[in-house]
């Protein structure tokens, strides 16, 4: 039994579901595998461990694919898309009619990604006649619990997901504008894709396809079977049953995508579209050796 830890993006969700699947229904124990789910301290934490050799395998946004040069990292396809951007509240909306500063929470901040999240609020703001200035986002390092930093009074809040944050708004009564990219005509990065380490990979090939067949046949399952799923995330988690992660379960059981295929061209529009507008600190040649074979 080969142990296999797989760092995520932040904290365990049903946007995991394929690796849960493949766990409870003893997948990955009949490839010989013993995989384990690890929570990082920082959203990057696992990017950075398996480019380095630490981890056998990371998910996160594809947008990370672009923020900053990794080497040694290596794409494996995505198994998870959904919409996302920024959600704002009714006073962040008026804030920024009257041309005052808003707080948006985010989970990273200092980064790439803040410009981003200031070009779509000011492609929104022109949508809608507003004047716009990029210092009047100001955003802050607030962890991935959005609804309750818009709660506790953020004015908006940076890389939300539709089948999470959005279902979780409509659910609360919680009023918001949601935002997303492809809203403002930016190319979709809100999903998940699968990496491994070009070490990992060219050591254990085998192990690669098999785990990344099984991740397929997970999100097949869970798309097909959305009841399944929900039953299989209880028993994994030990939560109790509620309305609203069932909501966020058949929401985002839709969104998963089947079979996990290493494909340069489906993140290739969005690195061409941010590299254009300055947004991308990886090259042509950084990107491509994404999907370089090992």
């Amino acid at each position: 039994m080969k142990q296999i830890d797989v760092g995520l993006e932040w904290f365990l969700n049903p946007d995991h579901l394929p690796f849960i699947t493949g766990i409870e229904k003893g997948w990955f124990r009949e490839a010989s595998l013993d995989v384990r789910l690890v929570e990082p301290t920082d959203h990057y934490d696992g990017l950075a461990a398996v480019a380095e050799g630490k981890l056998a395998f990371a998910c996160n946004e594809p947008l990370h694919m672009i923020d900053e040069p990794r080497p040694g990292l290596r794409a494996l396809g995505c198994f998870f898309e959904t919409e996302g951007g920024v959600m704002l509240t009714p006073d962040g909306v008026q804030a920024l009619r009257e041309g005052k500063a808003i707080r948006v929470a985010s989970p990273v901040a200092g980064e790439v990604t803040d410009d981003l999240a200031r070009e779509i609020v000011g492609r929104w703001c022109s949508e809608h006649n507003m004047g716009f200035d990029p210092s009047q986002v100001q955003i802050e390092a607030a962890g991935f619990e959005h609804l309750k930093n818009l709660q506790a009074g953020f004015h908006g809040a940076w890389l939300c997901f539709a089948n999470f944050e959005g279902v979780e708004a409509r659910h609360l009564g919680v009023e918001a504008t949601f935002i997303s990219s492809t809203d403002v005509g930016l190319p979709n990065f809100s999903a998940l894709e699968l990496f491994t380490g070009e070490s990992f990979q060219r050591e254990y090939p085998e192990v690669v396809s098999e785990f990344t067949r099984i991740l397929s046949e997970g999100a097949e399952l869970c798309r097909e079977d959305p009841e399944s799923a929900a039953r299989i995330w209880y028993r994994h988690t030990g939560d109790e049953r509620s309305e609203l992660m069932d909501a966020i379960v058949r929401d985002t059981c839709r969104r998963l995508v089947a079979p996990v295929i290493a494909d340069p061209e489906r993140w290739r529009e969005m690195w061409r579209q941010f590299d254009r507008m300055g947004l991308s600190q990886v090259d042509r040649a950084g990107f491509d050796a994404l999907y370089e074979p090992y």
